[in-house]
C-alpha cells in the first residue's frame, strides 16, 4: 500500500498540473475546457458522433448537443451526414484544426514548466513510471478516450509508443 506522503504528493502534483493545463487550454480555446478537448479528440478521431464526443468529455447527451452547437456557431466544427444519411458525425473545420493545434501547444508548454524542475535522468525515470501508471488509470474504450481527451497523439506514438497500445493495457 502506498505511503500517505506519496499519495499526498501525487495529489498535489496532479492538481497543480491539471490547473495549469486547464488555464492554458482555456486561453488557447476561447470556447472553454470541454470544447478544447473535443477539438483535440476530433483531430485524432475525425467524424465522431455527438454522443461519442459527449462521453469523451464527460457530459450528458443534451450537454454534448449544446457543446457541438456552440462549436458550430464559432466555426470550429461542422456536422456531416454519416453513411446512409442515418447518422450525423462532427468534423473539424480548418479553424478548428488550428485551434486544436494551439490547445496542444499550450498544454505541452504548461506541462513542460512543471518538468523543468527535473534533470534529464529524473524526467526519464518519471516517463517510465507514468507509462506504467497510465495503463492503470485510463481504462478501455470510452474511458480511455476520456483519459486521453487532450493527448498529443503524435508525441505519445514516439518510441516506445503509447502505453495503451500495450497488450496488457487492453486485457
Amino acid at each position: 500500500m502506498p505511503a500517505d506522503r506519496l499519495v499526498n504528493l501525487i495529489g498535489v502534483v496532479a492538481l497543480a498540473v491539471a490547473d495549469r493545463v486547464r488555464e492554458a487550454t482555456e486561453e488557447a480555446c476561447a470556447a472553454g475546457g470541454a470544447a478544447a478537448a473535443v477539438l483535440v479528440h476530433l483531430q485524432a478521431h475525425p467524424d465522431d458522433t455527438v454522443g461519442g464526443l459527449a462521453a469523451t468529455v464527460g457530459v450528458g447527451g443534451s450537454g454534448g448537443v449544446r457543446l457541438v452547437d456552440r462549436l458550430v456557431e464559432q466555426g470550429l466544427v461542422r456536422r456531416v451526414a454519416g453513411p446512409g444519411g442515418r447518422t450525423v458525425t462532427v468534423r473539424l473545420t480548418e479553424e478548428g484544426s488550428r485551434t486544436a493545434d494551439r490547445v496542444l501547444a499550450a498544454r505541452q508548454e504548461a506541462i513542460r514548466s512543471v518538468l523543468a524542475g527535473l534533470d534529464e535522468v529524473g524526467q526519464q525515470d518519471l516517463e517510465d513510471l507514468l507509462a506504467t501508471l497510465t495503463t492503470s488509470v485510463s481504462g478501455k474504450g470510452a474511458k480511455a478516450y476520456r483519459a486521453c481527451r487532450l493527448c498529443d497523439r503524435a508525441a505519445c506514438r514516439q518510441p516506445p509508443g503509447c502505453p495503451l497500445d500495450e497488450p496488457e493495457a487492453s486485457a
